[in-house]
């Protein structure tokens, strides 16, 4: 009986650290929220039904972006933006003011909103906050920078740099 109390104690107690880990963590695990399988299926990265904000392939966002139609905005961390974004992206991470950047966003056809995380939690909340101060044609890309990347979309030195000067 020793042993099964001792094996209970030790999985609660890891339990409890792991979940404690995991709210210090920069990026925690979203608890209580449905995964999607991501593994299973392409069509469920980023695909959340709470959201009302259309998204967009990274096939489909390309062509925008090599056109210099849609605007992008950066939703992740400002090191990881320094460190690389799509050619002409403005940096807006959660919690910093919009105001200064929603002339220039209103202005464009289309603006695309990605994050690092396939879930695109910090995409959606940007985006929500675009559409609520009147952005009209707002999407958040499906499989945000990691997708981007492994597609083949240009970088901050990429073909999009002719229109980049007119969205920073």
């Amino acid at each position: 009986m020793g042993v099964l109390v001792r094996a209970v104690l030790l999985c609660f107690v890891g339990s409890v650290l792991g979940i404690a880990g995991n709210a210090l963590s920069p990026h925690p695990a979203r608890l209580g929220i449905p995964v999607h399988a991501t593994a299973e299926s392409n069509d469920a990265v980023c695909q959340d039904p709470r959201t009302s904000v259309a998204r967009i392939s990274v096939e489909e966002a390309k062509p925008l972006c090599i056109a210099c139609t849609a605007a992008f905005v950066d939703a992740r961390s400002a090191q990881e933006y320094a460190a690389g974004h799509i050619t002409g992206a403005v940096h807006l991470a959660p919690g910093q003011p919009a105001g200064p950047l929603l002339p220039k966003l209103s202005a464009a056809p289309t603006v695309i909103v990605y994050d690092r995380d396939r879930d695109c939690a910090a995409a959606d909340q940007i985006a929500v906050l675009l559409k609520s101060n009147g952005v009209r044609d707002v999407r958040v890309l499906t499989g945000a920078w990691p997708e981007w990347l492994a597609g083949g979309g240009p970088g901050e030195s990429g073909t999009c740099s002719l229109c980049a000067e007119g969205r920073q």
